[in-house]
C-alpha cells in the first residue's frame, strides 16, 4: 500500500511538472515584430515573402558603396522590457549583435569609423529579449528556448537616405541556436541577433542586385 501511494505521488508530481512546463513554454513564444519608434518611419515596410515574421524595406538607389560603419547598438524594448537581465548581460548581448553585424558586412565591405561618400551606416536596435526557463532545461532537458526581436536599417552615411530596413523576431532552436545555449541566459538571444545581422546584409545584397538590373 505504501509503495502504491509513493508511486501515485511520484506520478502526480510528474504530471504537475509537465503541466507547469507546458504553461511556461506557451508563454515563452511571445516575441513579435516591433514598431518601437527606433526607425524614423515604418512607411513602405512590407511583410517579407521569405519570412512572415519580418517587415522589410528596399530602396531603388543604384549608388555603389565600398565601406560601412556601425552605430552602437540601442536597446529599445518599448513597453516590454526583459526584467531578468543584468546590465552586464545586456551589454554583452549588444556587443555580440554589433560584432555579428561587423563580421557579416566585412565579407563585402571595408569597415570604417568615418562617414564619407560611398559609406554605409548601420543602425541597430534590440527591441526585445526572451530568455529560456533555465530551471526547466536543467531538470527536463532543452525544452524552453529564448530569442530576440530587432529593428535595423542601412542608410547612406552622408545623406541619411535609407537603403534597406528590417524589423523581425525569432526564437532559437537546436539548429540555429545550439543546444548549449539552452542552458545560458542570453545564448539564444545572441544566436538570433546574429541571424538578424545576416538577414540585414542579405536584404542589402538583394536590393543592390535588383537595382543594378
Amino acid at each position: 500500500m505504501a509503495t502504491k501511494l509513493s508511486n501515485y505521488k511520484a506520478n502526480l508530481v510528474k504530471i504537475s511538472s509537465i503541466l507547469v512546463c507546458a504553461t511556461l513554454l506557451s508563454a515563452c513564444a511571445s516575441q513579435q515584430t516591433t514598431r518601437t519608434g527606433f526607425l524614423n518611419t515604418y512607411t513602405h515596410m512590407d511583410v517579407s515573402e521569405e519570412d512572415k515574421n519580418a517587415l522589410i524595406y528596399k530602396s531603388r538607389t543604384k549608388k555603389a558603396y565600398s565601406h560601412f560603419m556601425v552605430d552602437e547598438v540601442t536597446y529599445s524594448p518599448g513597453q516590454k522590457r526583459e526584467k531578468g537581465l543584468t546590465a552586464d548581460q545586456l551589454l554583452e548581448v549588444k556587443k555580440s549583435y554589433r560584432e555579428a553585424a561587423i563580421k557579416t558586412f566585412s565579407e563585402k565591405y571595408q569597415y570604417t569609423n568615418l562617414p564619407a561618400d560611398g559609406v554605409l551606416r548601420l543602425r541597430l536596435a534590440i527591441t526585445g529579449i526572451e530568455t529560456p526557463y533555465l530551471v526547466i532545461n536543467y531538470l527536463a532537458g532543452p525544452l524552453s528556448n529564448g530569442g530576440a526581436s530587432s529593428e535595423s536599417e542601412v542608410i547612406d552615411a552622408i545623406t541619411g537616405e535609407r537603403i534597406v530596413a528590417l524589423s523581425t523576431h525569432a526564437n532559437a532552436n537546436p539548429i540555429n541556436g545550439g543546444v548549449i545555449e539552452y542552458f545560458t541566459k542570453t545564448g539564444h538571444a545572441e544566436s538570433v541577433l546574429k541571424i538578424h545581422a545576416e538577414q540585414l546584409r542579405a536584404l542589402l545584397d538583394n536590393a543592390q542586385q535588383h537595382n543594378i538590373r
